[in-house]
């Protein structure tokens, strides 16, 4: 099962890597395609919704690897004990509030697709189409919650903490 849930965090890390780089060749190619007269029809919004994408694709593989923006200027000065029950109530906090988010996501995607809701761009979308990774990433995210939570339960040190300087869950201390 670890495998499985890491393979899936790289998976969408990566594919959030991939829409930055497919948003910035669009970029490019309407740049160039400018120089020779060329114009790249509905390029902000293929844009936006590559930045969209990869900004909730990459959620969980951030939260992993510690990249999120944490302020510990209160738990770092606790023990293991109370810093454990701190970090369980933040984590299961983080679980509901992205668990309705995640919620709401995908059922703006049914919404969108049920009413066949189209972007207003020259080129018409179906909204569904960019909404699936918001909701996508959303849910990968709630996954890597959960997951951090559990390891919290267990004794574990979550993987975001074993990037943060000061640690003391699992260290004895």
């Amino acid at each position: 099962m670890r495998r499985l849930l890491d393979r899936l965090y790289l998976t969408a890390g990566a594919a959030a890597g991939l829409c930055l780089v497919l948003m910035a060749l669009l970029i490019l190619a309407q740049i160039v395609g400018r120089w020779f007269g060329v114009v790249i029809p509905s390029t902000e919004d293929f844009s936006g919704f590559l930045l969209a994408a990869a900004s909730f694709l990459a959620l969980a593989y951030t939260l992993r690897s510690g990249g999120h923006i944490r302020v510990n200027l209160l738990i770092s000065h606790l023990h293991d004990g109370p810093r454990r029950l701190i970090e369980g109530a933040v984590l299961l906090l983080g679980l509901l509030l992205v668990g309705y988010a995640a919620w709401s996501a995908l059922l703006l995607v049914i919404e969108s697709y049920q009413f066949n809701e189209l972007s207003q761009g020259y080129i018409p979308v179906p909204l569904w189409i960019p909404q699936t990774p918001m909701a996508a990433g959303l849910l990968i995210l709630e996954i890597a919650l959960l997951d951090e939570w559990v390891l919290l339960l267990r004794g574990d040190e979550p993987h975001y903490m074993r990037h943060d300087e000061i640690s003391v869950i699992g260290r004895g201390e």
